[in-house]
């Protein structure tokens, strides 16, 4: 892992000076963050010949034989106990999560409404999946412009069944389909230390009723079953010109959510949120491709390990307009 600072005298390579770091990000949360931990050591030649001067706002980046991460320091931290110098970073997506805007949309697509508002904020733009889902409209405001992207996007996926991701490559914002696996399999007694097992109800959905535009009850699909073990969870779906009801309901049921948390040595950079791996575990009889949810890479002395949140079903951050 190669840890850089680009400042005012340019671009610094300050790996040395790092004591950890730690790289995260998950479906949910949007935007990647990353933690320094540099070393405070004013007797160290090796350290203050670098004049680590960095300043909030100021750009880091992490390699590891490529670009993996670049944003901009949002709080520094320095204590004295521990002898560091905290950096907490967040990449530039971080500016969509913290821009509100009020916008009126009408016959367009989502494609054409992120490439709107990256002009607007002045973000750059990488690879964005064409969808070409007619968007009849979608009125907003004061919505984050992040929020905004994955209501057009969420609008998109009930007409295409597919499920997309907002991530930043580098300085650019990439809107792709979500679900890429990664190459490398993770197997216990080889690059797995741990695999905790959970099932949970908190977000489950067993009951969609169907409304039209003049807030009449039209339809209602539902999970007898589910409702019967666990009683009523619903929501409401409202009737979008250019979408079957049906088919735009049915996405919004939701199950039991089954997940793991699996640690592992040997990180992988590929294994972040948003793709699938395939996992193999004698002792849980797992055998099969996941989803990441989250995931938190550490290097420290000089070994990379990883946490990751796994989800058996590949789910997708969606919202609605209100």
């Amino acid at each position: 892992m190669k840890v850089k600072w680009v400042g005012k005298k340019g671009k610094i390579d300050i790996t040395q000076a790092v004591a950890s770091t730690r790289w995260e990000g998950s479906v949910s949360q949007a935007a990647r963050t990353a933690e320094i931990a540099a070393v405070n050591a004013p007797n160290d030649k090796n350290i203050t010949q670098l004049k680590l001067l960095i300043a909030v706002g100021d750009i880091i980046e992490l390699h590891e034989e490529r670009l993996i991460f670049l944003g901009e320091v949002i709080t520094k931290e320095i204590s004295s106990e521990t002898g560091t110098v905290t950096f907490s970073c967040m990449d530039f997506l971080n500016h969509l999560l913290k821009s509100t805007g009020t916008y009126n949309f009408r016959d367009t697509t989502a494609e054409r409404i992120t490439r709107q508002l990256c002009g607007d904020f002045l973000i750059k733009m990488g690879e964005v999946v064409k969808t070409n889902a007619a968007i009849k409209k979608l009125i907003i405001d004061g919505n984050n412009i992040y929020d905004i992207i994955i209501m057009a996007y969420t609008k998109a996926a009930l007409q295409t069944g597919k499920k997309y991701i907002c991530r930043m490559k580098g300085d650019m914002l990439e809107v792709v389909e979500k679900g890429f696996v990664v190459k490398n399999l993770l197997e216990d007694g080889k690059n797995i230390t741990n695999i905790t097992q959970e099932e949970t109800i908190e977000n489950m959905v067993n009951l969609v009723k169907i409304y039209n535009d003049k807030k009449t009850q039209i339809g209602e699909v539902k999970e007898s079953k589910w409702i019967k073990q666990y009683g009523i969870y619903q929501q409401v779906y409202r009737q979008e010109k250019g979408i079957s009801a049906d088919m735009a309901a049915k996405a919004i049921l939701h199950g039991i959510e089954k997940k793991l948390t699996l640690d592992g040595i040997e990180g992988d950079v590929t294994c972040i949120a948003g793709n699938g791996v395939n996992v193999r575990d004698k002792a849980t009889n797992l055998n099969g491709l996941f989803w990441i949810e989250r995931d938190t890479h550490t290097w420290e002395n000089g070994i990379h390990t990883m946490s990751l949140e796994l989800n058996f079903k590949n789910i997708m951050d969606q919202k609605e307009e209100i």
